[in-house]
């Protein structure tokens, strides 16, 4: 497969060659991106094009020519006085046309303008304008003259005169492969680390930008953790955390439990998942592999527990991604921070992505005067149909019904689940686990039933209360009673007897009777139709 970066270099290459003036390559790696110009400049100039020049702009030095491995040179005058850098750039490269460039025409000019894309906002009316005005005038030249700008940035709304001249190129963040590669097989060599721990690692690393990656290998050698790849491991970790938590949106968990040992009931799910985990571990037919399902239904009966079981169950890590922290004041500033939030979670693939209470995100889509949700919800859409990476996506909500209907087209979903209330097995079980895990000795048979029998139509949450309760009644290390399990009983109120609730019941009881979904549970019979009429 050919690496990301190697695919980058290489269509940046094709695009000098076909003398595009202005290229943006997004990249949230500015060292990185501007290797990759570089690659792609001496790879063209290897060929049958002469090297011409290959420079680089900055604020303080103005422009840097390439004379060796490492090695800049200036070549134009620091910035004048009292004049915008950008405007003194554009009148350099205006003169290097005239005087160098246009008289050069068989040889190759490069030059990386970094974070033009930040400093030519679609406000800066003029500067947009004078590189527009340097562009037609490479672009009229005849002969014309091989030069091309590369712009280098994280993001960048293009200014409305600028957008028929600037091709896009994306730079995605670092694979494994590509990181076993540059860092990890090195450890190999240097420092005896086995081979498939240094598999292991790099696939544990992947998502994070390089430098990042680079400088985490640094911190193992001063740490001497080559010899402990787990404690490697584990460093890697808290890095790669800290990485998706800067994006503001995202957050990142490892798959540390039991998994699905761990949760009581919802057997239907149960049994979806593990059906389906060899589909979404193997590499052969990606097509087949499972894409997404809905929890929808009771709040408070296990719809987020469930989830992170099942990123413990497949072993891959569990991203949480709130989308409304992406919305920004600046216009084209949320579709941006969208992108960059979805090529994370790509990069750090194979994953589980969890999006809590989905109706929060996108319940406004078409209704927003400014376009910001429809545009994110249209994104994410167009994501989530047409990425093809090993990714699960796991959605939940109370009610589905504010939610645009596209959203539930044939496809998006491999299936939807109707969480209820646990029925009359499933409180043995939650009651019996949330016992044990508070290591609270047996419940004698009789207390067992008459709190099975007497709790019909607690959540998971108001069976996890009724728990934490009996243990505060028997007090700081005693066992409690049987007397305190009544007392606790009593002091529960449990939601679904509210007028909500009850509305909330009937509609899940209709969407199961219609076909929009079936039980998360195995299906007790009469058990929803008591719920429903309990008053």
């Amino acid at each position: 497969m050919e690496l990301p970066y190697n695919k980058c270099a290489r269509k940046l290459q094709e695009l000098l060659y076909a003398q595009y003036p202005i290229i943006f390559l997004r990249s949230s790696e500015e060292s990185r991106a501007i290797n990759c110009v570089i690659e792609a400049h001496r790879n063209l100039v290897a060929s049958d094009i002469q090297d011409g020049e290959l420079a680089r702009w900055s604020s303080i030095d103005g422009f840097q020519k390439l004379i060796s491995e490492n090695t800049w040179q200036s070549i134009a005058s620091m910035n004048e006085p009292n004049t915008d850098p950008i405007v003194t750039a554009l009148n350099f490269l205006r003169r290097r046309e005239r005087e160098l460039i246009s008289k050069n025409l068989d040889s190759q000019y490069t030059y990386i303008l970094p974070d033009w894309s930040a400093i030519i906002e679609p406000t800066c009316h003029m500067n947009a304008r004078q590189l527009k005005e340097l562009v037609i005038a490479i672009e009229e030249k005849l002969p014309r003259p091989r030069i091309s700008l590369i712009i280098v940035g994280k993001e960048w709304t293009i200014p409305t005169i600028l957008r028929n001249n600037v091709h896009i190129l994306d730079l995605p963040l670092p694979i494994g492969a590509e990181l076993h590669q540059s860092i990890f097989s090195v450890a190999v060599h240097k420092y005896q680390l086995d081979e498939q721990d240094a598999v292991r690692l790099s696939e544990q690393a992947q998502g994070m930008p390089l430098q990042a990656a680079l400088q985490t290998a640094k911190l193992i050698t001063t740490k001497n953790l080559w010899s402990n790849s787990d404690a490697a491991g584990d460093l890697l970790l808290e890095v790669k955390k800290q990485e998706i938590h800067k994006t503001g949106v995202l957050e990142y968990f490892a798959p540390q439990g039991e998994g699905l040992m761990e949760v009581g009931g919802l057997e239907r799910i149960k049994n979806w998942v593990q059906n389906r985990r060899e589909w979404f571990e193997q590499d052969t037919n990606p097509e087949m592999r499972p894409r997404a399902i809905l929890l929808e239904g009771f709040p408070g009966c296990g719809k987020t527990f469930i989830a992170r079981a099942i990123a413990q169950e497949w072993r891959v890590p569990q991203i949480n991604f709130e989308i409304s922290r992406l919305q920004s004041k600046w216009v084209g500033e949320s579709e941006s921070n969208t992108y960059h939030a979805l090529r994370a979670i790509e990069a750090s693939a194979p994953n589980i992505l969890f999006m809590d209470e989905i109706e929060k995100a996108f319940s406004g889509v078409g209704g927003d005067s400014t376009g910001v949700s429809t545009r994110q919800f249209g994104t994410f859409l167009s994501w989530l149909n047409d990425h093809q990476y090993p990714i699960f996506f796991i959605a939940t909500s109370n009610d589905r019904t504010v939610l645009p209907p596209e959203l539930f087209r044939a496809g998006r979903f491999d299936e939807i689940f109707i969480v209820m209330p646990p029925n009359t097995r499933e409180r043995y079980e939650i009651i019996s686990k949330r016992a044990a895990y508070f290591k609270i000795p047996s419940i004698s048979s009789s207390t067992l039933d008459y709190l099975i029998k007497n709790t019909q139509g607690f959540s998971g949450a108001e069976l996890d209360k009724l728990v934490k309760e009996v243990i505060y009644l028997a007090g700081w290390a005693n066992t409690p009673n049987e007397t305190h399990w009544h007392e606790a009983l009593y002091k529960i109120k449990p939601q679904y007897r509210t007028p909500k609730m009850q509305a909330l019941l009937q509609k899940y009881y209709i969407l199961l009777a219609e076909g929009g979904g079936q039980q998360a549970s195995n299906i007790e019979q009469g058990f929803l139709e008591t719920l429903i009429t309990t008053t």
